[in-house]
């Protein structure tokens, strides 16, 4: 299976940079001002956790750097975060040389810019560490365990990491167990809400990435006056929810009566503290769950699929 636990852990283990992690949110945070965040892809999947971490508090937009040039008025926002692997690609440098306001870069390696940049500088290359779980990891550090406040201490680093071997373990045996093998599946079928985004964002851009099959997402909140109907029998469904409201229950309900092949993943299986290490305990059974598809398959890496993943528009 997956090898990220030692990755993961030396990541976050890094008191300078998850400080400049903590840093930056904490600006964001205080602020209290208009935030727009901008990655494409599975950096999207960072994108949406920040945007989980600051949500409450502010107005908090994740957009494709296309968007940032024709679709929004860049004048209403007072914060701007760019997070990718690679800022050579696309359009991101521009947009950070034309933004005006607070503005962070994060992304893989640091380097020196005018304005702030954060990193986490995991030196080897594999897209589910370098776009997602890697920076994601490092806000681990601002969601609990305390007051927020700015400086990481090494007992915070220390209980973060605990919880993190542990939600790895727990994952790797959710996936190890599961009996169902996605070997001749092309299509799969995602149902999800806001608060499973990242999770769901994950899953669907590694599918694609890897062109492992082409996921289908449905929004659970609209599966109403009959449109489940447009799930197709044919096509496993992958549920994904935190612990099951009546919404979840009722969908579910309906699911297993007509349905064959659904597979529900949640969290209620730990006790977690809050809706952002709900969301990663997810994030990491994905990541797992996308390495069994990959086994399922025998993938082999597609030339096709990594020329296109790394190419510059």
């Amino acid at each position: 299976m997956l090898d990220i636990e030692n990755r993961l852990l030396a990541i976050n283990s890094n008191r300078d940079k998850a400080n400049e992690m903590r840093n930056m949110i904490y600006d964001l945070f205080t602020s209290r001002k208009p935030t727009l965040l901008v990655a494409s892809g599975s950096s999207k999947v960072a994108a949406y956790y920040l945007q989980l971490l600051l949500g409450d508090e502010m107005i908090c937009e994740v957009i494709e750097p296309r968007d940032y040039f024709y679709r929004y008025d860049i004048s209403k926002f007072s914060n701007l975060v760019v997070i990718t692997s690679d800022i050579d690609k696309n359009k991101f440098r521009e947009i950070l040389n034309s933004f005006k306001g607070l503005k962070y870069l994060v992304c893989k390696e640091m380097i020196k810019e005018e304005y702030n940049v954060v990193s986490w500088g995991d030196n080897i290359k594999e897209e589910l560490i370098d776009t997602s779980l890697g920076p994601i990891t490092m806000m681990l550090d601002i969601t609990g365990f305390g007051s927020f406040r700015l400086g990481i201490t090494d007992k915070d680093i220390y209980l973060v990491n605990k919880e993190v071997k542990e939600l790895l373990k727990k994952s790797n045996d959710n996936i190890t167990k599961l009996s169902y093998s996605f070997k001749n599946n092309n299509i799969i079928q995602i149902i999800s809400g806001f608060e499973t985004i990242c999770s769901c964002k994950l899953l669907e851009s590694y599918l694609i990435e890897y062109g492992l099959c082409i996921p289908i997402i449905h929004d659970k909140g609209e599966l109403c006056n009959g449109r489940y109907n447009i799930l197709s029998k044919e096509f496993p469904i992958i549920y994904l929810a935190h612990s099951y409201n009546d919404l979840d229950k009722t969908i579910i309900n309906i699911l297993e009566r007509e349905y064959q092949n659904i597979l529900c993943f949640n969290t209620m299986d730990v006790n977690l503290d809050g809706l952002c290490w709900e969301e990663y305990y997810l994030l990491l059974q994905m990541s797992y769950l996308v390495d069994k598809i990959k086994n399922d398959k025998k993938y082999i890496d597609k030339p096709l699929v990594k020329t296109l993943f790394n190419s510059k528009y």
